[in-house]
This record gives structure tokens, C-alpha cells and sequence, in this order.
């Protein structure tokens, strides 16, 4: 694979957030901007040349109300969600807890393991 340069600017932030997403994956700083790259051309490759174009213009805030992209992204993130949900509870019980962890920007297994480590923590107590 033959190198393409492209002069990009990117946020401190999200350089920041790169750079420690390539220590966790023990990978460079370029092969994730590379994996991320391509998980957004899969998110994209679905949308019309009038939707990509709106998406690729509009402000983030719209761009993340738009009810095609909502669904695209949850499409994704739903079977991560019910996959580390399989615990014997109830629907409702099951659906308070995606809700929960999509209020707080989180996986079904960080909201189980925040409440098995408070759990934890009282009785120890």
C-alpha cells in the first residue's frame, strides 16, 4: 500500500484521544486513524450523494439528529448491547439498563460491572 499524504487538522482533543487509543491497541497513531477511517466509510457507504453531503456539511449537532444516521449508528451499536445483556432479567428490566447506558455514554457490561462493583463495595463495607 502506497502512502497518500493528506495535510488534515485535527482537535487537541481528539489527537489526544488517538494517541490513547494507540497506546491501549499497541498500534500507531496512523493505523487508527486508519481503522477509523474505514469504520466511518461503513457508516457512510448506505447514504445518497444529497445525505452524504449534507452530513459532510452540516454542523456535528444536526448531523447527530438526523433520524437515517441515528439509526445507522444504533444499528451498529445494538447487538454489542444485547450480546453482554444476556442476564436473566425481565424485557423492561433489560431495556431500563440500555437506556441507562446510553444516558451515560457507556456499554451494557460498564453499567453491569459499575453495579456488581457497588454491590461489592457494600458488602465489604
Amino acid at each position: 500500500m502506497n502512502p497518500v499524504k493528506r495535510g488534515i487538522c485535527i482537535s487537541g482533543e481528539m489527537a489526544t484521544w488517538i494517541y490513547s487509543a494507540s497506546r491501549t491497541a499497541g498500534l500507531r497513531e496512523n493505523a487508527v486513524i486508519v481503522r477509523m477511517l474505514r469504520i466511518a466509510r461503513e457508516d457512510l457507504a448506505p447514504f445518497d450523494d444529497v445525505a452524504l453531503r449534507r452530513i459532510l456539511r452540516e454542523p456535528w449537532e444536526i448531523v447527530q439528529k438526523m433520524p437515517a444516521f441515528v439509526r445507522r449508528i444504533q444499528r451498529r451499536a445494538q447487538p454489542r448491547l444485547r450480546a453482554t445483556a444476556s442476564i436473566r432479567v425481565t424485557v423492561a428490566v433489560k431495556q431500563a439498563l440500555i437506556s441507562l447506558a446510553r444516558k451515560h455514554h457507556t456499554t451494557m457490561s460498564g453499567v453491569i460491572r459499575q453495579l456488581v462493583e457497588g454491590t461489592l463495595a457494600k458488602e465489604t463495607a
